[in-house]
């Protein structure tokens, strides 16, 4: 009669696991032991904190030999945030390696850059034996969106793993390397050209096996998991041919869950689902489109929109910092300008001068043929929204607290606004003595034109200011501004008093908003399939009509644009949709990548549409 392993094989690794926390010495010196902490969300003077002070007390008195921090630690990545993290980190006694997630670069008050200020850096790679540990940074920075790495830091992969090709490889990203990470099927085609072993993740906050496109994924347990207030981490044992992986909860002797496996089996990942391929059927099902133009940055990634001046200068920012104007034709560098990346303020154009901000804060105006500097401006905190160009003046906010009216000739700041406590992310909007602003202090400032005095304020009463509106171009018409916001919310709000005029859930919008002049209709892209016209004359809320545009679940925030009767709107994975505002028919669709589309321009004059991607392609279609 066979004897039933399954019990004795728990046993041994029980065993083994209260080995390493007794502190009894493990006889292999090859086996490596870590702690694996993903998806903390602490936050300084409360419980959370306290209970992060205990798990580093736990690890500091068990024999693990280094802690990986997989991102999510804070809430909003705030700087404050930041500084008390590193501070409760350096109280561990062992080595300890950490990469950013979502929750660091998605509302960061510094444009990210102060996690590498504080931290050092956003990826690491070390070895330990047999084994390379590498982790990047997968994003999204500074707009929702799926999560991202960047070009420059796919290059920065490849060029670790082949200086340590004879390792094996053990990867780490915040985002699982599946659907809801931009460019995975790129990262695991490039891990598989390597001994990959295996690939660590959070964002999911369970202990949980994965499938990474045939790569073995562990997604490791948050501080706390959803519901429940009983804290923990995980624990991970690496033997040159298996892996176990523990849930630790605290102050608790024996492990809640164990994934094992052995290293490079392909029937670990067999039984388990790998997301599909990206799918790109759709420029076959509209063969006849192609674009105009098209160029790629392979060398960096790209977060602004595309500016045209005249009928052949491109002009963009990348996220090492550089604008760069390219000549349309030859698609030739006819400047660069390095600045303080990464950029995110899309470039605006005034009468030969380029207006951009950077992440340092700066407000620069360059001339458009050379790339010279005319002015420059030194503000207080990034500059991320698109500067707007009214009347010969530059209006943008910077940072947290300060919006500018600027002469934008000459760059003599004419007023500025002092009262805002959130990040100023969206372009402004002005009508006749009214400029109206956007931030994420959860309010909507309306300013007069020529003094720059506060006319009104309006708040949507929620606590929570990741739910404001900070990163919506607002727009106005009929008398009225509209917005919509990540409280699943659309506002209209009268302009000259700042009262409420209607307020709506009916339809689930979040940060994707553009209007029609021409229809007097303000469009919406909401969550899931549809691009919603409103009526802007009534004083109650009255839909024009909804379409079923049929792209899914979506959160990407690229303003929608309407070019005659072509409504533009786009994707997180890449797709560009051309709507027939006449009979809410597909003109076209195309799906350039599977990464986030960033803002449209339109070139009216020429009737093209410009678009660029945050994989660092810019493309052009002929309306």
């Amino acid at each position: 009669m066979e004897m039933n392993k399954k019990p004795l094989l728990l046993l041994s690794q029980i065993v083994l696991y209260l080995l390493i926390f007794a502190g009894c010495n493990i006889p292999e010196k090859k086996d490596i032991h870590f702690a694996f902490l993903t998806d903390l969300h602490f936050e300084q003077d409360n419980e959370s904190a306290e209970q992060m002070q205990q798990i580093i007390n736990e690890i500091n008195g068990s024999e693990l030999e280094f802690v990986i921090i997989n991102g999510d630690v804070s809430n909003q990545g705030s700087d404050q945030e930041l500084a008390f993290a590193f501070e409760l980190f350096n109280e561990l006694q062992i080595p300890w390696y950490i990469v950013p997630g979502n929750h660091e670069m998605n509302w960061s008050e510094s444009a990210g850059k102060s996690f590498n200020r504080i931290f050092g850096d956003d990826k690491f790679s070390f070895v330990r034996d047999d084994f390379l540990f590498a982790g990047v940074n997968s994003g999204p920075f500074m707009r929702m969106g799926d999560g991202h790495i960047k070009n420059e830091d796919i290059k920065w992969i490849e060029t670790t793993l082949t200086e340590y090709s004879e390792k094996k490889v053990i990867f780490f990203a915040h985002y699982p390397l599946a659907e809801g990470l931009d460019r995975w099927p790129e990262i695991t085609d490039l891990l598989k050209e390597y001994d990959i072993q295996m690939a660590f993740c959070g964002h999911g906050h369970q202990l949980q096996l994965l499938n990474f496109n045939g790569i073995p994924g562990i997604m490791g347990r948050s501080r706390v998991l959803r519901g429940e207030n009983e804290p923990g981490y995980n624990i991970v044992h690496l033997s040159s041919d298996s892996i176990f992986a523990f849930e630790k909860i605290l102050h608790q002797p024996n492990p809640e869950k164990i994934l094992s496996f052995a290293l490079k089996d392909p029937q670990t990942t067999l039984n388990i689902a790998s997301s599909p391929l990206p799918n790109y059927s759709i420029n076959e099902d509209y063969a006849f489109v192609k674009p105009s133009f098209a160029y790629r940055d392979s060398l960096s990634s790209v977060f602004t929109g595309p500016l045209v001046v005249g009928d052949s200068i491109l002009i963009y920012g990348n996220s090492l910092g550089w604008i760069k104007a390219l000549d349309i034709p030859s698609r030739k560098m006819i400047w660069e300008t390095k600045l303080s990346g990464p950029l995110f303020s899309t470039p605006a154009h005034y009468k030969g001068l380029i207006i951009t901000g950077d992440a340092d804060g700066n407000l620069w105006a360059m001339d458009a043929s050379s790339g010279n500097t005319s002015w420059k401006i030194q503000t207080e905190g990034p500059g991320l929204a698109t500067p707007l160009i009214h009347d010969g003046h530059v209006f943008t906010g910077s940072g947290s607290n300060v919006f500018l009216k600027i002469d934008a000739k000459t760059g003599k700041i004419i007023w500025s606004f002092e009262e805002v406590n959130g990040l100023m992310q969206a372009k402004a909007a002005v009508h006749e003595n009214y400029v109206v602003i956007t931030s994420w202090d959860t309010h909507v400032y309306c300013l007069d034109n020529e003094t720059g005095v506060l006319l009104w304020k309006w708040n949507n009463d929620r606590p929570v200011s990741l739910l404001s509106p900070g990163n919506v171009e607002p727009v106005i018409q009929n008398e009225k501004v509209f917005i919509v916001a990540p409280d699943r919310k659309m506002t209209a709000i009268d302009l000259k008093t700042g009262n409420q005029v209607w307020r709506t859930g009916k339809h689930q919008v979040r940060e994707s908003i553009g209007i029609s002049y021409k229809d007097e209709l303000v469009f919406a892209k909401l969550m899931n399939d549809s691009i919603l016209a409103v009526k802007t004359h009534p004083n109650d809320f009255e839909s024009a009509w909804v379409m079923d545009a049929g792209f899914g679940y979506d959160h990407n925030p690229c303003p929608l644009v309407q070019m005659n009767n072509t409504l533009f709107a786009a994707t997180k994975n890449g797709v560009i949709m051309a709507i027939n505002t006449r009979d809410q028919t597909f003109q076209w669709k195309y799906k350039v990548s599977n990464t986030a589309v960033n803002f449209f321009y339109p070139d009216r004059e020429n009737n093209r549409i410009w678009i660029s991607t945050t994989d660092g392609i810019i493309m052009a279609f002929d309306n």
